[in-house]
């Protein structure tokens, strides 16, 4: 695929699943407001954003759209419990591993991931809070019906963004990984919280910068100022929000094991891909006989061949 086209596909995918976070966190901000649990909105959504990916990764379909458009899959957090479950069944399927080394693998991920990535964005924060330092721009939350083309929009870019990042880091270091760019994005919102960009961002266009993985770096940042400031009651609600947010990513990434393995068991992602577009092609032959031929079989055998094997070795890394 040409390189242009994957962008415009991950501005095109990032910016649909921005809408569907934005629909998840109205919904959300109805049921929770008020409750004990109102300082979860924002965490319900990713794991309700982690349950689509986990479903869709589970049933063989999420790594295709990555296929389409890497970082409009990847960036938002759906696709981050996709890459989870995925780290899971890579070895379930290709080393015959045992279920509990399988699963480790995807725990692992979970935590080194966000154990580096939250740690630096707190201690940053902290360090710009301990000198003063305070956002140079604020806006009020947009509550707003323009929230929604806005979350397609900013999400739409940031995923677009990212995609550019990672060809050109990929044209220059072939062995780039995906898992890269995704911590350059996490402490991308940390580091232009300070000027106020991440800020202005989550307010402005909702889902469409919340949804994704730099606002993961934007909340650390903000607990390590809180920390700084002595607000440790506001800080530690956050920092709770976040654990629970990991712990539901986490339990997302093993549901897509545990329903790739009782849909599929231990057939390799591309043999999955191979049989669901032969079995396209065989239903395209029934209806229209003439239409299709030996050549457009072969295709169809072959390319998702490729795409299912580049999306479990590359997911996450």
């Amino acid at each position: 695929m040409k390189a242009y086209k994957t962008v415009i596909y991950s501005f095109l995918i990032g910016g649909v699943l921005a809408l569907v976070a934005q629909a998840i966190v109205t919904v959300w901000t109805q049921v929770l407001t008020g409750t004990p649990m109102q300082f979860f909105i924002g965490g319900a959504t990713l794991v309700s954003m982690g349950v689509i990916g986990c479903v869709l990764g589970g049933f063989a379909t999420y790594q295709l759209v990555e296929e389409w458009g890497t970082f409009g899959a990847l960036l938002p957090f759906s696709g981050f419990a996709m890459a989870v479950g995925m780290k899971m069944v890579g070895p379930w399927t290709k080393q015959n591993a045992t279920a509990g080394k399988a699963v480790w693998q995807g725990l692992w991920l979970v935590i080194w991931f966000n154990a580096v990535a939250a740690g630096i964005s707190i201690l940053f924060g902290y360090a710009c809070g301990a000198m003063g330092v305070e956002p140079l721009v604020a806006a009020e939350k947009n509550t707003t019906a323009l929230v929604f083309p806005l979350a397609f929009l900013v999400g739409g870019l940031l995923c677009a963004l990212f995609q550019v990042v990672y060809l050109v880091v990929k044209s220059i270091t072939p062995k780039c990984q995906p898992v890269w760019i995704l911590l350059t994005a996490w402490f991308c919102g940390a580091v232009f919280a300070p000027i106020g960009v991440s800020g202005v961002l989550a307010n402005f266009a909702g889902q469409g910068f919340s949804v994704m993985i730099p606002v993961g770096g934007y909340n650390m940042y903000n607990v390590g100022v809180s920390f700084a400031m002595g607000e440790f009651g506001e800080g530690i609600v956050h920092l709770g929000s976040f654990f629970l947010a990991v712990a539901g990513l986490f339990f997302t990434g093993l549901a897509t094991f545990l329903i790739y393995n009782a849909k599929f068991g231990r057939t390799p992602i591309h043999e999955v891909h191979r049989a669901k577009a032969q079995h396209l092609m065989d239903e395209l032959d029934e209806i229209h006989p003439n239409a299709t031929g030996a050549s457009v079989t072969a295709s169809a055998e072959a390319v998702p061949m490729a795409v299912a094997e580049e999306a479990v070795d590359r997911s996450i890394g």
